[in-house]
């Protein structure tokens, strides 16, 4: 048994996610799993490229601040519409053309904490 010791857990959570990238591109994503914290993006070769290969006017590699929006579903509400802005923080790379990068929430609304703190609750 793995002991996983991070302060929020994940759940599986599968839906497309929106990314706005700094360039003013957009690019669909999709999301392995959810946690109060962030998300668990899959990313193939060119959407990996285009979310993290930043470099500064020094030419120093950046992790660009993105926006994020997905649909979060509610077992007894409609689906409420996530808008966050995140940060890359981990990159796993799976297979030549697939990775996983995980990306930190770094603001969310009241309504979207609870809906998650809610997913994630009932879904452990």
């Amino acid at each position: 048994m793995i002991n996983d010791s991070r302060i929020n857990p994940r759940v599986p959570l599968s839906v497309s996610i929106k990314v706005d990238l700094p360039d003013g591109r957009t690019i669909q994503l999709q999301s392995q799993n959810i946690s109060l914290s962030g998300l668990m993006l899959v990313a193939d070769q060119k959407q990996f490229e285009a979310l993290l290969h930043r470099k500064n006017s020094s030419g120093v590699n950046i992790q660009p601040e993105l926006h994020a929006t997905f649909n979060l579903p509610r077992s007894k509400h409609k689906d409420l519409l996530v808008d966050t802005r995140c940060r890359a923080i981990h990159v796993r790379r799976e297979s030549q053309n697939k990775y996983y990068v995980g990306v930190k929430f770094l603001q969310l609304n009241q309504a979207a904490v609870s809906a998650i703190q809610q997913h994630v609750t009932n879904n452990l």
